[in-house]
């Protein structure tokens, strides 16, 4: 990305923050973790889960009035959205206070190592280290007793998604489906129409090509390089998960002829089919750049959105609307940007900290998250029905904005080794090759050598 361009480049130093801090960043594809069951269906509304539980299930019985006042301190590169639902849950627990620490080392592991106080963490380069210096409470029995995570109605799986070695060291602190921005006068320029939420990769292209006049300067799409490609893979069964991972998310798959033949399909929307400039094009033309900032031009059909796009996209001055990935050859699938929270080994208050843990899974805190543009990972009529009544939705493709939320794929980082590697040594290289061109057999070496590295790492922490 980049852990998935911008969630690496937070994982990197934060040089694309924007994406941790709404990640800031869960259920899987076809159904389950990331491993995959079976999503959803988007036209049927998931049922009511039981009610969210209530200051009384907290960590004793003690009014809240009597209770001895705790301040919760928070690692993190960026806050963003998150501060929303720090102060939804002071409200439902008024003795508690959450404060972030947001000058991190390089990565916010090497804090924890200092020694500096933490009670929560925003987990930035994956499990590998912190498992390795023991540092981070497991969670399992702490899930396994508290009523309102074991109450919640989630998909099958979703838990398992974020298991390591069989053990719970992490939750996700937001859920964030990805979508696709689609430009309605560029529609209307060239006689398109919004296509229906089952629309496939193959519509997804006719109209790029239909919407794409280089002489004029129009462009089919903006950006949709990496994080786009990957869901083409998933969507098409040719990876299970997100990063171009197996199964079990113990080795990429970029160099099996299935995935292979994906990112030359991607590739070519710029080689052959001409309907995203070329790098050399968008220097010329002014398009480099963050894509969304491109899109605001108003010259690109289509780019690919996530909520933290949202407020840059209140800068447009023409409409715009939102549609779900397309359906692949395999089903519809989207990745879920989830970012990973823990509790330290050492943090002194572990019960209010999971207390927190525990809220993220309440109806209240999950409001939150689709107030802030992102999506709930509970099941729920109200939650469901509550996506029409955000105003940040308002006059837009709700339906759209649904069904992302509920087709799978949640990203499975937490069980991923190497993360790092794997992102700087095969995925970077080949998001890169998508735009500038070049034979993506010639990975495979670098692919091998990371499966052979991920394998050693895995055994060494008994995954």
């Amino acid at each position: 990305m980049k852990l998935g361009k911008r969630f690496i480049r937070h994982y990197r130093l934060a040089s694309l923050i924007a994406i941790i801090a709404l990640l800031p960043l869960l259920g899987a594809c076809s159904g389950g973790g990331s491993g995959g069951n079976a999503s959803p269906s988007a036209s049927s509304p998931p049922a009511s889960s039981s009610p969210a539980a209530s200051a009384s299930e907290s960590p004793s019985e003690t009014p809240d009035a009597e209770r001895e006042p705790v301040t919760l301190t928070v690692l993190a590169w960026f806050i963003g959205p998150n501060q929303a639902l720090f102060d939804k849950f002071h409200e439902m627990y008024p003795w508690i206070t959450i404060e972030s620490n947001t000058n991190i080392d390089k990565a916010v592991v090497n804090n924890v190592i200092a020694g500096e106080k933490a009670d929560l963490v925003f987990l930035d380069a994956g499990l590998s280290q912190w498992l390795s210096g023991d540092l981070l409470e497991e969670l399992t029995p702490y899930i396994e007793k508290d009523p309102r995570i074991q109450g919640a109605v989630i998909q099958d799986g979703f838990m398992d998604a974020f298991k390591t070695g069989g053990k719970q060291w992490v939750l996700p602190y937001a859920d964030i489906p990805m979508w696709v921005i689609v430009n309605k006068e560029m529609l209307h320029k060239y006689g398109l129409e919004m296509p229906g939420l089952d629309w496939t990769y193959d519509d997804f292209l006719e109209m790029a090509k239909q919407a794409t006049d280089p002489a004029a300067n129009d462009w089919g799409v903006s950006g949709m390089i990496d994080e786009f490609t990957n869901i083409l893979t998933m969507a098409n069964g040719s990876a299970p998960n997100y990063r171009y991972m197996n199964e079990d998310r113990s080795a990429s798959l970029a160099n099996t002829p299935a995935v292979l033949e994906d990112l030359k399909w991607s590739q070519e929307l710029t080689t052959k089919w001409h309907v995203r400039p070329s790098d050399i094009e968008r220097e010329k033309l002014g398009m480099q750049g963050d894509p969304v900032e491109v899109f605001l031009q108003g010259n690109s059909l289509f780019t690919l959105g996530a909520d933290w796009y949202l407020e840059t996209l209140k800068k447009a001055d023409f409409e715009w609307d939102v549609l779900p990935m397309p359906v692949g050859k395999a089903k519809q699938a989207t990745i879920h940007q989830t970012g990973l929270i823990s509790i330290p080994k050492a943090s002194k208050h572990k019960e209010e900290a999971f207390l927190y843990l525990s809220f993220l899974f309440s109806n209240e805190a999950q409001k939150t998250m689709i107030e802030n543009g992102s999506g709930s990972w509970v099941q729920d009529q109200e939650l469901h029905n509550y996506y029409a009544q955000a105003p940040v939705w308002q006059g837009k493709n709700v339906d759209a904005v649904r069904r992302s939320s509920e087709i799978c794929c949640y990203s499975p980082d937490a069980s991923i080794a190497d993360l790092v590697t794997l992102v700087d040594t095969v995925n970077g290289p080949i998001a890169s090759m998508i735009t500038k061109g070049g034979d993506f057999s010639s990975r495979i070496p670098a692919v091998e050598a990371y499966n052979l590295k991920a394998a050693e790492t895995r055994k060494a922490l008994g995954w």
